[in-house]
C-alpha cells in the first residue's frame, strides 16, 4: 500500500489540480486495469486511497478538485479594511472589452470544470458547466448575457466522444442560435474530445452505448469521420495538463488586438496599486483614531 500511495502521490502531483476520475485514467495500465462492463472495482481504488491520503495528511487537499459541490453565500468581511484588501487582491479589469469577440468555455460536466478553472480564471472568461444535457434556462440566461454585450461569440467546448457527449454541443449550438433569434454570430470550437483525438488511437476508449437514443446521429458522425461508432472516449482520458494547455492556447488565440489588451493590462496594474494605496491610507487613519490602551 505504501508503494501504491507513493505512485499516486507522484501521479497527482504532476497533474494537479485534477479529479479522482482523471487519476483513475492516468493510472490505467500502470496501477490498475480498466473496469469492464458495469464493474467499478478498479475505480474504487483511487477513490479509497486518495480519500485516505488526504485525511491522513499524505496528500494536499487542494490537489484534488471537485466541481460538483457548490457553496452559495454572500461575501462578508470583518472590517472595511479587510474588504479593501480583498478587493485589491481580486481586482480585475475586463481585458476582453478591448477585443472584437466575446469568449466562453463550456464543458460537459462539473468535474471537468474544476480542471479547467485555473485557465479560465487566468484569462477572465466565463466557465459554463452543462451537467450533462444543458437545461433550456441555463442556455437562455447565457444568451441574454451575450446579447447585452453585442459581440460575436466564441465558445470553446470540452466533452466526451460518445452518443450523449456529442449530443450536448449540438443542443447548445441549436439553442444559442434559436434563443438569440439567429442574431448571435457564433464560432463553436470543440477542443476535446475531438475526432482527431479518437483517430490518434492513444486514448483509453470503451464500448459506446448503442441503446442511447443519440447513437444513430453519433454513428453517422463517426462514419463521416472514418471512426468506429462503437468506440467512445471520455474527456477524462485526456490528462489534466493536456486539457489545460490546449484550452490555454485556444483562448490566447482569440486575443487578436494584443496592443489594446496590453494597454488595459497595464491599467489594471495601476488601478490595483491605487486600491492598495487607499487601503494603506485608511489603515493609517484608523491607527491614529485608535492609539491603543496605553495612550
Amino acid at each position: 500500500m505504501e508503494a501504491l500511495r507513493a505512485e499516486l502521490y507522484e501521479l497527482v502531483r504532476n497533474a494537479q489540480p485534477c479529479t479522482v476520475r482523471h487519476v483513475y485514467y492516468l493510472g490505467l495500465g500502470r496501477l490498475w486495469q480498466k473496469d469492464t462492463a458495469k464493474s467499478r472495482r478498479n475505480y474504487s481504488v483511487p477513490v479509497r486511497e486518495l480519500g485516505y491520503m488526504r485525511e491522513h495528511g499524505l496528500l494536499p487537499w487542494e490537489w484534488i478538485t471537485d466541481g460538483t459541490r457548490l457553496v452559495r453565500q454572500e461575501m462578508q468581511y470583518d472590517s472595511m479594511l479587510e474588504a479593501l484588501e480583498r478587493t485589491a487582491e481580486t481586482y480585475r479589469r475586463n481585458l476582453w472589452a478591448s477585443q472584437h469577440r466575446r469568449v466562453e468555455v463550456w464543458c460537459e460536466s462539473d468535474s471537468v470544470s474544476g480542471v479547467l478553472l485555473p485557465v479560465t480564471a487566468k484569462w477572465g472568461v466565463g466557465l459554463y458547466s452543462c451537467r450533462g444535457q444543458s437545461s433550456k434556462t441555463f442556455v437562455w440566461e447565457a444568451v441574454r448575457q451575450n446579447q447585452a454585450h453585442g459581440k460575436p461569440l466564441t465558445v470553446l467546448y470540452a466533452g466526451d466522444w460518445d452518443p450523449s457527449g456529442r449530443s450536448v454541443p449540438r443542443s447548445v449550438v441549436e439553442r444559442i442560435e434559436r434563443y438569440g433569434n439567429n442574431g448571435i454570430v457564433l464560432d463553436f470550437q470543440q477542443i476535446a474530445v475531438t475526432a482527431d483525438d479518437v483517430r490518434g488511437g492513444r486514448l483509453v476508449s470503451h464500448e459506446a452505448n448503442t441503446a442511447d437514443s443519440n447513437f444513430k446521429r453519433f454513428r453517422e458522425e463517426c462514419l463521416r469521420e472514418g471512426l468506429d461508432p462503437h468506440e467512445a472516449v471520455e474527456v477524462e482520458a485526456l490528462s489534466p495538463g493536456t486539457l489545460r494547455s490546449r484550452l490555454d492556447a485556444a483562448i490566447e488565440n482569440q486575443v487578436r488586438d494584443v496592443h489594446q489588451w496590453n494597454v488595459l493590462a497595464r491599467a489594471e496594474q495601476h488601478d490595483r496599486s491605487m486600491l492598495l494605496g487607499v487601503q494603506e491610507a485608511l489603515e493609517a487613519h484608523f491607527q491614529r483614531q485608535d492609539p491603543g490602551p496605553d495612550a
